[in-house]
């Protein structure tokens, strides 16, 4: 594909899903079939896992290499990596680089998502500066942006079962990778892993024993939040799902 031009810089005409080989990106990608799939590598802890993950996806065929790129932008990224794993302005860096692949850029984004650059603010905010910055000028032809996520209104379950129903199968959502730790095998105790734990478990999708290192039950940060996850004060549609998974009775509304 040519990126830079002498010419104007003209449409692609190419929806871009930016995809880190986790279990949303998967589903993602399975239903609505993007034109290009563009993994960036920023050298953070869990980049090398990701890497590792995407290679089994290609093996079992869950994704086609044909439409996966890779962009490398060495480990400057990394210098701002917090503590709890949050680099501020990720994703809106991610997307600016998508803008050079296509019009159409895919953040994997579900309904229990709570980070503000997941949100359908961001995505408006975010197609707007793109919008304003490739109107017709002197370097381009005017080019017409949305970022968003068309995944937004489903909870991780029922992204599941859309998955599973436009011919998905279960093994490919148990080779991707949804895991802070940046260990080959999943954790069990960061909050994406959880989080995948119960959707597997509502989707009736069975766990193998081994397949995370402590069994996400077992969590102690989230025997801390029982209280708000049982009101449905955590993640709201997806507590009950929670409750379910760790055995416990749900009071909310």
């Amino acid at each position: 594909m040519v990126i830079e031009t002498n010419k104007k810089a003209k449409n692609r005409k190419k929806s871009v899903l930016l995809f880190s080989g986790g279990m949303d990106c998967v589903c993602l990608n399975q239903i609505y079939k993007p034109d290009i799939l563009l993994h960036i590598n920023y050298g953070g802890i869990y980049s090398e896992a990701e890497k590792i993950s995407i290679k089994k996806l290609i093996k079992c065929k869950a994704i086609d290499s044909k439409k996966l790129i890779e962009l490398d932008i060495g480990k400057g990224l990394s210098f701002f990596e917090r503590d709890d794993l949050i680099i501020p302005n990720r994703n809106s860096i991610f997307i600016n680089l998508a803008a050079n692949f296509g019009e159409v850029i895919w953040l994997a984004s579900v309904k229990g998502d709570r980070s503000f650059d997941k949100d359908n603010k961001f995505f408006k905010i975010q197609t707007d500066l793109l919008n304003h910055m490739n109107n017709e000028q002197h370097w381009t032809e005017k080019r017409i942006f949305k970022v968003y996520s068309p995944i937004k209104k489903l909870t991780k379950v029922e992204l599941i079962k859309k998955f599973l129903k436009s011919g998905g199968r279960k093994e490919w959502l148990l080779e991707s990778y949804s895991c802070y730790s940046g260990n080959k095998k999943a954790c069990g105790l960061c909050k994406p892993c959880l989080r995948k734990a119960v959707a597997l478990f509502k989707s009736d999708i069975n766990i193998p024993k081994d397949y995370f290192q402590i069994d996400p039950r077992k969590n102690l940060e989230i025997l801390k939040l029982k209280n708000e996850i049982i009101n449905g004060n955590y993640r709201k549609d997806e507590d009950k799902d929670i409750c379910k998974y760790m055995g416990w009775r749900y009071i909310g509304k």
